[in-house]
């Protein structure tokens, strides 16, 4: 884990009570989650619903409180030195992209609104250049002619041109952490790209970390320099984005893969083993997650759960398989 990271993540942990009175239980969402963003690095979280992916994005934006572990922000544990909540100036270095870009917006109010209000909140203008930072935003995130999209009202806006409203308003209070939960999942295939490549030059011209939150391997490739796979609340594997798109070494993260799609191989060539169902949260079993659907289980990954073991350059695994190697 790099010594410069701009946040990193150690020992994260989140269990939700649920239950009555008389039979407390908790659900186990996020399990010792440990991961770096350096800056101008983009790390995509990958796994299936219910795996923890928007779980660990909550607890880094202090939405929520984390059950166990460290949060270093710039060199300090910000669950220490923040107890009672994130601080304004925390949540104006690291800001969220949520997944439904009408939902994240005010129907009742004008996009220039949007883009006002953190910038007033944070006193990122006065009232002399509000107007001119809002339209600056606008353009940065291709929206033009800025003062004619400042005018209109979320419902007006195309889903691609809403996100883009949400990722201007997170730009507008100057962040160095973008949490992006999956941000392309409700748009069409089609703008996909263009709301990725922001993505990428906001990256590369602003030097912004992000956390890249996905149900989709080949978006986390294209976008992510690092990739890190998540399952029932477990990271099981994370390596270089595309050594891990050539190489996948845990057996769940081969199963994403065969979920690519091929045009070349085509569908009659796929092939997905996993069987089972995925292991309950609230009792969640001894030993490995995934063993109950995993083609290549053990006796030994039903009882002990399998600790991380470095197969390659910055490539690590958790899985049985690989420990003695």
């Amino acid at each position: 884990m790099s010594k410069q990271a701009l946040l990193e993540v150690r020992g994260l942990t989140k269990h939700f009570p649920v239950g009555g009175l008389f039979k407390r239980q908790h659900v186990h969402a996020l399990n010792e989650a440990t991961f770096s963003i350096d800056q101008g690095e983009v790390v995509s979280l990958v796994g299936e619903s219910g795996s923890g992916k928007s779980t660990t994005a909550r607890l880094i934006a202090r939405l929520v409180p984390a059950t166990a572990g460290e949060i270093i922000f710039d060199g300090a544990d910000v669950l220490k030195t923040e107890p009672r909540g994130a601080s304004k100036q925390y949540r104006s270095e690291v800001q969220m992209i949520f997944q439904d870009p009408f939902g994240s917006l005010n129907g009742s109010h004008t996009i220039g609104h949007h883009l006002e209000r953190p910038l007033r909140i944070h006193n990122m203008a006065t009232n002399d250049n509000i107007e001119q930072r809002v339209h600056e935003l606008l353009e940065l995130v291709g929206l033009t002619p800025a003062a004619d999209v400042a005018s209109k009202f979320p419902y007006e806006l195309s889903g691609g041109q809403r996100q883009r409203v949400a990722i201007a308003r997170a730009l507008a209070v100057e962040p160095r952490i973008i949490l992006a939960d999956e941000p392309i999942s409700m748009l069409d295939v089609s703008i996909r790209a263009g709301v990725l490549n922001l993505m990428e030059k906001l990256k590369e011209e602003r030097g912004i970390g992000f956390l890249y939150i996905t149900h989709d391997l080949a978006s986390a490739r294209y976008i992510g320099d690092r990739t890190i796979v998540m399952y029932a609340g477990h990271m099981v594997e994370s390596a270089d984005s595309s050594e891990l798109m050539e190489e996948p070494a845990h057996p769940y993260t081969r199963l994403l893969k065969t979920a690519v799609p091929n045009p070349q191989a085509g569908l009659a060539t796929r092939e997905v083993q996993a069987r089972g169902e995925v292991p309950s949260l609230t009792e969640p079993p001894p030993g490995c997650p995934f063993a109950a659907r995993c083609p290549e289980v053990m006796d030994v990954c039903r009882q002990v759960m399998p600790e991380r073991t470095t197969i390659g350059l910055d490539h690590w695994v958790r899985c049985h398989l690989y420990e003695e190697q």
